[in-house]
Formats: C-alpha cells, structure tokens, sequence
C-alpha cells in the first residue's frame, strides 16, 4: 500500500489555475482538463512512491493528448508539470 493519498486537496488550486491558464475558454474542456490531471495524479500515486513525479507527467501529457488534440506543445508541457507537482506534494 503506498503512503501517499490519491489526490492532496491542497493542490487541487494548483491544478486549477493551471488549466484556467493553459486550457482555452471552453468550460467543457476545462472540466475534462482538469479531471484528467487529477486521474494522472492519482493513478501516479498509487504505485511505489519512486518517480511518483514522472509517472504523473507522462500520464498526464498521454491522457491530455489524446483526449484534447486542440491543446498546443506548450499548454501540454504546462500542464503535465502542473501534474508532476502535485503528484509529489504529501498529503
């Protein structure tokens, strides 16, 4: 069982404004932007607390990529770092 919670609260306004920045104007792109970052997060999380970070980031540019295509290089960049650091805060 690892020792880290699926999803600190703490870092969900975090992840808000870095979908509010990089994710356009749409509130259904959003909200699916957002519940992304937060499966990518969590599913980091579950496993061995090494490289917790990098699983949420790649998770999350994969996740996003494919599901929101309309999101450019740096918006996906942005917010898959967003991820990263909310998958290694403690909580």
């Amino acid at each position: 069982m690892s020792p880290w919670s699926a999803m600190p609260t703490d870092c969900l306004p975090t992840l808000r404004r870095a979908v509010v920045e990089h994710a356009g104007d749409g509130t259904d792109v959003r909200t699916t932007v957002l519940s992304l970052c937060i499966e990518a997060v969590a599913f980091a999380r579950e496993g061995e607390t090494r490289q917790v970070g990098t699983r949420a980031r790649s998770a999350a540019h994969l996740l996003l990529e494919l599901t929101c295509p309309q999101l450019d290089a740096t918006s996906l960049r942005e917010l898959s770092m967003a991820c990263e650091r909310a998958a290694v805060r403690r909580g």
